[in-house]
């Protein structure tokens, strides 16, 4: 499923003296299987733009569409209303949005109870086997122990596996498109490195396509296919990490850090050594070896 959008705007408490927009003339297409970045400052409209992808905000000017779903505001009116509300199910169960903090989201007593509001939100009448069998499937995806943790309380869990009982909650519904808000937040360097090595199983696996909102340039520069900056409330660029990271200029400019390894590589050159990266810590490293290799000689 593609997502496409063309001058996308959305302004918060429109028609009020208190309008202001969040988002202004965003055009953008992100493909199906990538592993997508959004990058931006606080404020700079990247969280209104995701909640776009399945209608928690409504298309007020511009198109957007995901897949064969059409959200433009003209779908919206008229007879065609109706046929449009049926469709945000279906947009809903193909989109599964994970916020920055899971307590957000989870809110039932155990675990079991939890992932299969999902299931049963989407799937008319199920029997106690088929939810059980779906529970358990997304909880093994997300790598938790069913019989573990379906009787706990999701609040009693560590924030690793909250996070995981959060995404479980999602993929129940056996979503195309995942789209995480910060999903390393508040997570020790284990927790982060545990939780990008599921979203990446989960790319190859089960899900078609990740759009991941991060502040951290690093995990951006080493896990996304392509990035896209936004900046109040417009967006700036849309480039792969490796062009993207190569303008320090633009990135500085939007109130963001370059990755540790765009910070040296400019330190280098400010010596006169030049190295060409993208910027991932794997290679990186190679391209060192190899500059210091080629001073040896």
């Amino acid at each position: 499923m593609d997502i496409i959008c063309n001058g996308l705007g959305f302004q918060y408490s429109k028609k009020t003296e208190f309008a202001k927009y969040a988002l202004k003339d965003v055009s953008l297409t992100i493909k199906s299987g990538e592993f997508f970045g959004i990058i931006g400052h606080t404020g700079s409209g990247k969280s209104t733009f995701i909640r776009h992808l399945n209608a928690l905000c409504e298309v007020q000017e511009g198109s957007l569409s995901v897949g064969e779903i059409d959200l433009s505001p003209e779908k919206k009116k008229g007879k065609k209303k109706k046929e449009y509300k049926k469709r945000l199910k279906d947009l809903r169960k193909s989109v599964g949005m994970v916020f920055q903090y899971p307590e957000q989201q989870l809110f039932a007593e155990t675990v079991f109870e939890d992932v299969a509001f999902g299931y049963k939100n989407f799937n008319e009448k199920p029997s106690a086997e088929e939810v059980e069998a779906a529970v358990k499937g997304a909880l093994s995806l997300v790598g938790l122990d069913y019989n573990l943790v379906k009787d706990k309380s999701p609040f009693d869990l560590s924030g690793g596996q909250k996070r995981r009982v959060a995404i479980a909650g999602v993929l129940v519904a056996k979503p195309s498109i995942l789209v995480l808000d910060e999903p390393c937040a508040g997570l020790d360097p284990a927790g982060k490195t545990e939780l990008w090595a599921l979203l990446h199983h989960l790319h190859k696996t089960t899900v078609e396509t990740i759009i991941v909102v991060s502040h951290d340039m690093n995990d951006v520069a080493k896990h996304c296919t392509r990035v896209a900056m936004f900046s109040d409330g417009t967006l700036k660029r849309v480039a792969t990490p490796s062009e993207l990271f190569d303008d320090t200029i633009l990135i500085e400019e939007s109130g963001l850090e370059v990755p540790v390894t765009a910070f040296i590589k400019n330190e280098l050159l400010k010596n006169g050594l030049e190295i060409k990266t993208d910027y991932t810590d794997d290679n990186f490293v190679e391209q060192i070896v190899n500059l210091y290799k080629s001073r040896q000689v």
